[in-house]
């Protein structure tokens, strides 16, 4: 591997770029997948599309709630690669992806249960008994498909870490394609197969899933990335190694999981409480959410892995400016989304919706430009967050490569229950005649603030301090 440049032009943000590019466009791969998704469950003629997709998306971020903790404790292998690299001692880099692996395989077994309370779980909900038993159906295949996702997001994190992003964007792109292809062979009914619906999107989903974790796993047992990385010793991963993962990933796995449970208690309770227009608005919005904001993701896991690896080699001045590299990129993309955003929320909500057929009832239309009413007032407020979006995404990923997790949870926990659940609650209560856009309000508050806070603590130096490796973390 190319050894890390020091070339300061620009903030070394071509650096940034090639380890940022493939990570970006591997999320975004599986971000349009899911707009993909969206697209083909929602044109699904009548009123079934748009009661199906508010099904999908509730049902995906309640089995996103309990697997998220995993995905963020998970999300520091990258920081302990990516560090080893930097201090030259590669044959590290496959102990902690071995170790993280077990936690994946651990934490899906611990998961697969909830399948079986689904209908109990959504019942919770303030939802029509229909969409009840949709967001249960979903949800089983959610839970169960732990077993693919949490490996591969391991062995994401490893490839980021020892900066080969485009082996992720690879099994992205493949995943992605055959995710499409299977959504209009099973949602459908083509090529002799039943039309399965949303149910079909979530099998077609699980198959791609499970080819996405096989083409990671094919190049990580590689010969010659176990003798550069010892990936087919797994036999070298210790106890010590998983606990250094939860000792650093337990603060970030926590944000994570609090985040996406506070995120669908506005959805499911929050919004879902005005009815299914306004939750099927909702649901359309965050089709559009995670196109600008994953390529920022993708920016902080590079920022994450340049952070970490330049810790690794003593140079705390070159993190900082990779840092600000990455803050760049991120803001500048996130701007224009939120622009685009702005100019054309009507068109970007009708988009999802199908034409009502000559034959639908009056009430059909009727329902479809409510929600296109609701759906454009939502695009604002989320063009109003996009910047401060990508402040703390960025600094977060900063942070994350520093080794720093626990101050950004805390951050996190007391903002998510404070701005966006407790204000949310409040605002329904006080001010119902906004409907689900005081809600929105709220979140977009804690986007703004949490941006904030996650500029101030990185620029304050606190991370400096911080010594992951430590003196004895050199022997076995």
């Amino acid at each position: 591997m190319k050894e890390l440049r020091e070339n300061q032009r620009f903030w070394g943000i071509g650096e940034l770029l090639m380890i940022s590019i493939p990570a970006s466009l591997s999320l975004l791969n599986t971000t349009i997948t899911r707009f993909i998704d969206g697209l083909m469950i929602g044109w699904m003629q009548g009123d079934i599309g748009p009661i199906s997709l508010s099904a999908q998306s509730a049902s995906s971020m309640t089995a996103m709630v309990p697997e998220s903790f995993f995905m963020g404790v998970l999300s520091v292998v990258n920081t302990y690669v990516s560090q080893n690299l930097g201090a030259g001692r590669r044959n590290w880099c496959g102990r902690y992806a071995w170790a993280g692996m077990s936690v994946a395989v651990a934490a899906a077994a611990l998961m697969a249960p909830l399948a079986i309370f689904a209908r109990q779980i959504f019942a919770l909900y303030p939802h029509e008994p229909a969409l009840i038993l949709l967001e249960a159906t979903y949800f089983r295949y959610m839970v169960l498909a732990a077993f693919l996702t949490l490996p591969a997001r391991v062995l994401e994190s490893f490839f980021f870490g020892i900066h080969r992003s485009t082996v992720v964007f690879v099994a992205s792109l493949v995943s992605a394609v055959a995710n499409v292809f299977l959504n209009w062979v099973l949602i459908y009914g083509h090529l002799g197969m039943p039309r399965l619906e949303l149910e079909g999107a979530a099998i077609g989903s699980v198959i791609a899933w499970g080819l996405h974790l096989a083409i990671l796993l094919g190049v990580f047992l590689q010969r010659s990335m176990g003798a550069a990385f010892e990936t087919r010793s797994p036999g070298n991963a210790k106890l010590r190694h998983v606990k250094d993962l939860f000792r650093t990933g337990w603060p970030a796995g926590t944000a994570f999981a609090n985040d996406v449970f506070t995120w669908t208690i506005f959805l499911g309770m929050l919004v879902g409480r005005f009815g299914t227009d306004h939750l099927t608005a909702s649901s359309i919005a965050w089709r559009y959410i995670p196109l600008s904001f994953m390529p920022a993701v993708g920016i902080g896991i590079a920022t994450t892995a340049l952070v970490g690896a330049y810790i690794g080699r003593g140079r705390h001045d070159l993190a900082r400016t990779r840092t600000h590299a990455g803050l760049t990129a991120a803001m500048v993309w996130m701007g224009l989304c939120g622009l685009a955003f702005f100019l054309f929320r009507r068109p970007l909500v009708e988009f999802f919706l199908q034409l009502p057929a000559a034959g639908d009832a009056a009430g059909t239309t009727a329902m479809h430009e409510s929600i296109v009413r609701i759906g454009g007032r939502i695009m604002i407020a989320a063009a109003l967050f996009q910047l401060f979006d990508a402040v703390g995404i960025v600094y977060m990923g900063a942070l994350r490569g520093a080794g720093e997790t626990f101050w950004p949870m805390i951050v996190t926990v007391i903002l998510s229950w404070t701005v966006t659940v407790g204000g949310g609650v409040a605002i329904v209560v006080l001010l119902p005649v906004l409907e689900s856009i005081g809600p929105w309000v709220t979140a977009s508050l804690y986007v703004v603030l949490l941006g904030i806070l996650m500029a101030w603590r990185f620029e304050s130096g606190q991370w400096e301090r911080i010594d992951l490796l430590g003196q004895g973390s050199a022997s076995p």
